[in-house]
């Protein structure tokens, strides 16, 4: 920690206006104010989010606001209650992010498992995966509020550079892999509306999947209970509509569930039109008395507009316009994604034999501005593993085994109706291929303490095949190995569980990271290397039962060597090269209090100090890394009354710097929304539950996302004002 900043974790950091966006001495303490003007509605939804800080507000704090909950709605929601109906302890969840390795009580590692009630999923809009990710600490998600990109994720500052897809952060649906072997994910399968439990590992675990894990996302469609068969329709603001019909059952020897959805949108923004079409559905059986065998199916397909980003000027000025640049060649994409999987497992009596094999098909048109990119894209991969879980020494052994193939053209114009140019400028056929072994052991040293280690063996190469030859063969290869071990222990010491952990990590360039070369052409980029991280956490979490209180708190460090960092170029490409090193600090603290089986109270903070402590520009050392704000708090207040189901969420950020220079921000914000809708009512044997969401209810202006290092200024890309949604779902 180089004591540049005024605090560890940007605690008292100076405030910067909305309008006119500048950058503070940071040795000056400043207190962080949303705002300073009397108690209005705005300011007392600023304090639903902010008064819990460390850097309150001025204002009357939170448990002001929840005393009027209380006093409105939580006395009769508590009648009827008995004392003890609310059971609140840390459950025997098996955290299948590590492979079934840990379960949450006993983990030595920073992971949240988060299930979601039928009412959230039923009752809530879920249009975007922010959706389902804001309430975990940790996690930093932007919204584009359009389709072309995807979400930008972030765990622990670690993908911070993704401009598009998922870097850096390991990511799992259903069970089966969506990072590719080069360590790049694009999450447009996974339908958030039907998405029931996520489980985040925090810290680093390349030891569990190796290129690509500096977190662990795993996302299932399949809750604690099977899901209902549903038809839900949606509409609001901008044009939105959304269609879901989902369903399950018994078939025969198999136990099936299914969707099928599609969303439309003309978009808050110029130019951001687009639809979706989603199905996907799982299959499972057993095949004798130890023998479980589960199918896995998702698809996508998309057709949508890129507004692109905008410059500070543009945003203050008109938000909702698109870049021009991209409206004169009708940038968008059209892509489709089709993947399948099985899995089979093997009861051997204290221990368990896993074998997983999977297969994917990624289709892209991309015009933009400056090119017209297609590729082709196969993927595939197996992995096994065998699982001792029983004794005082537990483990397993795995090895995996990835490929991947990508046929990709770039045309190195788009014309004015959003198609290729005449001239190629890369044809080129680009393959990855990754193999590995991994081992990791938990030793049970006493009933309360658990040492825990791994280590894994990752080979991996790069193949161009350049199929321009006219100026020269630009073929080539590059080849990355790896190891990373891990090291942990716990203790249970009675409503905690203590932990401490050493992970590694690393991460390759992606193939489209290579092929992106300075001035374009053939071949792969030479200068650009993996980046190895290696993180040191602490943590304690648990349960205090008779308060109904759930809690989580983790204190970690990253030292992140040849950290990959994306630049935008004149034209608007992305081109990468190496930072040298970075220091990622950081505290995550969650609290959940049960109040009764009708009211929750729930927050979480996430505070950090990423800083660039070393690189090849003098300039740069000593600044913060771009793209992360120091701080984020959320919170939520849910409660249910007489069939009626509703939550108030809020979400404070401050200004964070959006390049590298640290000579642009993003503008601070307050986003609060709310969610009201109805558990059931039944008619003529159907059970409608109709539901009801206002979005940015205080109106505010500000990013939902950013592109990082953008050339010329273009950093900002808006999200939408206040907005509304209105839906219903029939079940039977």
């Amino acid at each position: 920690m180089d004591g540049k900043g005024p605090s560890q974790f940007g605690l008292h950091e100076a405030r910067h206006e909305v309008s006119e966006p500048r950058v503070e001495d940071p040795s000056i303490e400043i207190p962080t104010r949303y705002c300073e003007h009397p108690l209005s509605a705005r300011s007392l939804s600023a304090v639903l989010v902010s008064s819990c800080m460390v850097f309150v507000t001025r204002r009357p704090p939170l448990f002001l606001l929840l005393t009027i909950l209380w006093i409105g709605v939580g006395s009769d929601l508590a009648i009827g209650q008995s004392p003890d109906s609310t059971i609140v302890e840390l459950p025997e969840v098996t955290v299948e992010a590590v492979r079934g390795a840990e379960t949450e009580a006993s983990a030595p590692f920073a992971v949240t498992v988060r299930s979601r009630s039928p009412a959230e999923v039923s009752l809530t809009s879920s249009t975007s995966l922010d959706d389902v990710l804001r309430p975990l600490p940790g996690v930093w998600v932007n919204d584009r509020h359009h389709f072309a990109l995807g979400e930008r994720i972030s765990v622990r500052g670690v993908g911070y550079r993704s401009n598009f897809g998922v870097r850096g952060v390991q990511v799992l649906y259903d069970g089966i892999p969506l990072t590719l072997p080069d360590g790049q994910a694009f999450l447009d399968v996974v339908d958030p509306a039907v998405v029931r439990q996520v489980e985040l590992v925090r810290s680093p675990a390349s030891v569990f999947w190796g290129n690509g894990s500096g977190g662990v996302l795993f996302l299932s469609s399949s809750g604690t209970a099977p899901p209902p068969n549903r038809i839900r329709v949606q509409g609001g603001s901008y044009g939105q509509w959304q269609g879901l019909a989902e369903g399950g059952g018994t078939v025969g020897p198999w136990t099936v569930h299914g969707y099928a959805s599609g969303q439309r949108q003309e978009g808050y923004r110029a130019h951001s039109q687009g639809y979706r079409v989603r199905v996907g559905g799982t299959a499972r059986r057993a095949l004798g008395p130890d023998t479980r065998l589960r199918m896995v199916a998702a698809a996508d397909q998309q057709d949508t507009e890129n507004p692109s980003s905008l410059t500070r000027e543009q945003f203050n000025d008109d938000p909702s316009q698109a870049r021009a640049a991209f409206v004169d060649v009708n940038a968008g994409k059209q892509s489709s994604q089709v993947q399948l999987g099985a899995s089979i497992d093997h009861d051997l009596g204290g221990a368990t034999l896993s074998g997983t094999a999977y297969g994917l098909r990624r289709a892209l048109d991309n015009p933009l501005n400056f090119a017209f990119v297609r590729y082709t894209r196969w993927s595939g991969g197996t992995r096994f593993t065998l699982r001792r879980t029983e004794g005082r020494l537990q483990g397993g052994l795995g090895v995996d085994a990835g490929i991947q193939s990508d046929d990709r053209i770039e045309f190195t114009s788009t014309t004015p109706d959003g198609n290729p140019g005449p001239e190629v400028g890369l044809d080129q056929l680009e393959t990855v291929l990754n193999g590995s072994a991994f081992g990791y052991a938990r030793l049970n040293a006493t009933d309360r303490l658990a040492l825990t280690g791994g280590l894994r063996l990752d080979q991996m190469r790069f193949e161009a095949d350049d199929g321009l030859t006219e100026d020269g063969d630009q073929s080539g290869t590059r080849t990355f190995s790896s190891v990373s071990p891990s090291f942990g222990l716990s203790f249970d010491a009675g409503p905690a569980q203590v932990f401490a952990q050493y992970s590694t990590a690393f991460e390759t360039p992606t193939a489209s990271e290579l092929s992106n070369r300075p001035g374009g052409g053939g071949g792969f980029n030479q200068q650009v290397e993996p980046q190895f991280t290696r993180g040191f956490e602490i943590g304690a979490r648990g349960a205090f039962p008779e308060a109904r209180l759930r809690f989580d708190v983790a204190l970690y460090r990253l030292e992140v060597d040849d950290l990959i960092s994306a630049y935008e170029d004149a034209d608007g490409r992305d081109v990468y090269d190496n930072l040298a090193a970075n220091t990622h600090d950081g505290i995550e603290a969650s609290l959940t209090w049960q109040a009764t089986d009708a009211l929750e109270v729930a927050t979480r903070y996430t505070g950090s100090r990423f800083v660039i402590d070393e690189s090849n520009d003098d300039s740069l050392v000593g600044n913060r890394v771009p793209g992360i704000p120091s701080r984020r708090l959320y919170l939520h207040t849910e409660f249910s009354h007489d069939g009626w189901w509703g939550r108030i969420s809020g979400q404070g950020v401050p200004s964070y710097y959006t390049n590298n220079a640290n000579t642009a921000e993003a503008p601070r914000y307050v986003l609060v929304n709310l969610n009201l809708g109805h558990r059931g009512i039944d008619m003529a044997g159907l059970t409608l539950k109709p539901f009801v969401t206002v979005n940015n209810v205080l109106n505010e202006r500000y990013a939902g996302s950013v592109v990082v290092n953008a050339f010329g200024g273009r950093y900002y890309e808006p999200a939408p004002e206040r907005s509304f949604s209105a839906g219903l779902n029939v079940e039977w």
